[in-house]
């Protein structure tokens, strides 16, 4: 993909971000293009640091050096503090640090916000707070919640009370 779809004066087009991200999660070719117009922009857009954090991840998991891979992961995660830091209250970026630190291995000691991620995302699902999410991502959020979310019975009502 070339540089000017994704990136529109100066700014990131988080649709783009999000369609190619999807792609990358399926097929890793796109991951270090991805990473390095995210940081050539440097943007302090919270949405779009998340989704550098991901790529990061993403990348972690295809190096074949662990300490390469263990030291990218903990990069991922810092750059996910500074996400949420960012915009503490954003669903899309509570679910998308929240569904990368699922998916790591727990003996790596990288998902300590899985509680505080969840607690925050069925809030502002509660009070239906989806800010700049599109009808698709957020239906992605609510599967993936459903299939994968590790939720109690009452958390799950939360999520399938949504009428999408």
């Amino acid at each position: 993909m070339p540089l000017p779809q994704l990136v529109k004066n100066g700014e990131i087009d988080i649709s783009i971000l999000r369609k190619e991200y999807l792609k990358a999660v399926e097929d890793s070719k796109g991951i270090d293009f991805l990473l390095h117009t995210l940081k050539k922009v440097n943007s302090q857009n919270g949405l779009v640091v998340a989704y550098q954090a991901c790529l990061e991840t993403l990348k972690a998991k295809s190096l074949w050096n662990p300490l390469e891979k263990l030291a990218l992961a903990k990069q991922s995660q810092d750059t996910f503090a500074r996400a949420v830091a960012l915009n503490p209250h954003h669903l899309e970026i509570r679910f998308l640090r929240y569904s990368i630190q699922l998916s790591l291995p727990s003996y790596l000691y990288l998902s300590n916000h899985l509680e505080e991620d969840k607690q925050v995302i069925l809030s502002l699902l509660q009070k239906k707070d989806f800010q700049d999410i599109d009808k698709e991502s957020l239906q992605i959020i609510t599967d993936f919640l459903l299939r994968q979310g590790q939720l109690q019975a009452s958390e799950k009502e939360i999520v399938q009370k949504l009428s999408l």
